[in-house]
Order: C-alpha cells, then structure tokens, then sequence
C-alpha cells in the first residue's frame, strides 16, 4: 500500500489544511490488521491507532468501513496475517 502512505503523508504534511480523516482511517485500518491479527482488529483497535499515530478523531463509521475495506484488499491479495516485519 505505498500509495496509502503517500497519500497518509501528504494529509499530514499541509499545514493549516484539515486532515483527510478517511485517508487516515484506511491507514489506521492497515496498522490494525498488520499488529492485531488475533485476536481480530476491531472498530476501537482502529479508532485507538488513529489517535494515537495520527492524532486524529474519526467516528466508529469512518473505523468500520476502513476495517471493512482493508480486510477485503488483505484477501484479495492473499496477505492475511502478514506483520509490517514480513
């Protein structure tokens, strides 16, 4: 997910310029799922790494559906457990 992080970092690198919240949520969903494969990641696991990698505030929908989204690109790629170690 390069992109992803580009994205990610063009959203917190534009000063006064308000955050991409949904951005961050799909990253924060990343993160989840990569440190959290058991037990399953969860819309608060998503919320917590949001706020606390990114200080950003998101709502349990914007959690849910980044969640959602990111478990569907981590079958299709066939990557389900990986860690950001490999």
């Amino acid at each position: 997910m390069p992109a992803l992080w580009l994205q990610v970092l063009h959203s917190l690198s534009r000063p006064g310029a308000a955050r991409d919240g949904d951005i961050l949520a799909r990253a924060a969903a990343d993160i989840a799922l990569r440190d959290h494969p058991r037990p399953p990641a969860s819309a608060d696991v998503v919320l917590e790494i949001a706020r606390t990698e990114f200080a950003a505030v998101l709502n349990r929908t914007q959690a849910q559906t980044a969640l959602d989204r990111a478990r569907r690109a981590s079958r299709d790629r066939g990557d389900g457990a990986r860690t950001r170690d490999g």
